[in-house]
């Protein structure tokens, strides 16, 4: 199902002459771990670790990883680049899936036919399908628009977890969008930013389904009764990620300025990966603010029984913000 790109990742590692290799791979991918390293060995004689730890996004590479390992090249699938990390190479493989473009806008056009202007996202597995489903979607009459690639998603229609400039930029022109890609983490994001409808067009098991706003009108009211929890509250622990695409150490810092000024306490918490049993024994802390991933406090943290907070919801705590001004375009930051 996926394009591995084997070859290419073989050319890299001679090309740069890598005798030490670190192999990232997401969690959909690790089934073929082993099968991976062998094939890669084999081929180019170098020394293949495989990294057991997280790989969310490209925000997540193993840089740490890497340089106590001595490699020459990270091999990191699934995503595209996101931050720049000089002194550590990092080769970016798309694990590129293909579908059928043509079966896919005929199941999803039913759901979207109460629309005429639409928008196109899709993750970076499915990006060099964007043209030929445009296509398919004009010649069924609706209007397309594609948002151009951004910083942190460089391909026409890419959308991550956390970052949807691509289809922000096209919000005022569409009145809903179609997602391609599976599950609902990204169309959930998806709609949280631009507050438009969403059809989700599952290429894995061919469901379509429709996501709007007030499906995630619970979540809005719990977001609500939270930032009203932390209001009340006395000290707070601040969350920065040692993740290199995550790292907001100034974001925090700037924050526990802030709750100092409004008679707070608040403590900067550095960390790997948010986890209830790396947070459950700080008791003192009645609530947290995550300044990495937004959605590790949206999606919440199983296990965790206190807040934890946006950046931006920690700013309407502080009164810098409205809650009326974030949510919708632009949630997500």
């Amino acid at each position: 199902m996926y394009h591995l790109e084997l070859e290419r990742v073989v050319e890299e590692i001679r090309s740069r002459g890598a005798d030490r290799v670190l192999l990232q791979l997401p969690d959909g991918l690790r089934p073929l771990a082993f099968q991976m390293a062998k094939a890669l060995r084999k081929s180019t004689g170098a020394h293949v670790f495989l990294s057991g730890d997280s790989c969310y996004g490209a925000c997540d590479l193993a840089v740490n990883q890497a340089r106590e390992l001595s490699v020459g090249l990270v091999v990191h699938y699934g995503h595209s680049r996101m931050t720049a990390d000089d002194d550590v190479p990092v080769l970016y493989v798309h694990a590129e899936v293909d579908l059928d473009a043509e079966a896919l806008v005929e199941e999803a056009a039913p759901l979207l036919s109460r629309w005429q202007r639409i928008g196109l996202v899709t993750t970076v597995q499915h990006v060099h399908m964007v043209d030929e489903i445009r296509e398919g979607l004009r010649g069924r009459g609706f209007t397309v628009y594609v948002g151009e690639g951004a910083e942190r998603a460089p391909y026409p229609g890419q959308v991550l977890g956390c970052y949807y400039r691509n289809a922000q930029a096209v919000a005022g022109d569409v009145e809903a969008y179609l997602y391609v890609g599976g599950g609902e983490f990204h169309p959930k994001g998806l709609v949280l930013s631009t507050g438009k409808p969403v059809v989700v067009a599952n290429p894995f098991n061919a469901a379509v389904s429709l996501m709007t706003e007030d499906d995630l009108m619970q979540l809005a009211k719990k977001r609500v009764a939270q930032i009203a929890t932390v209001r009340d509250v006395e000290r707070i622990g601040v969350l920065v990620s040692s993740k290199p695409g995550q790292r907001a150490a100034m974001v925090a810092e700037m924050l526990q300025s802030r709750f100092a000024e409004e008679g707070y306490e608040a403590v900067i918490i550095y960390l790997d990966e948010v986890r209830a049993e790396h947070l459950n024994n700080f008791v003192e802390a009645q609530a947290f603010v995550n300044t990495a991933c937004p959605r590790v406090a949206v999606d919440g943290v199983s296990g965790v029984d206190r807040p934890i907070l946006t950046v931006l919801e920690a700013e309407v705590v502080l009164g810098d913000r409205r809650w009326e001004d974030i949510w919708g375009d632009g949630y997500l930051g």
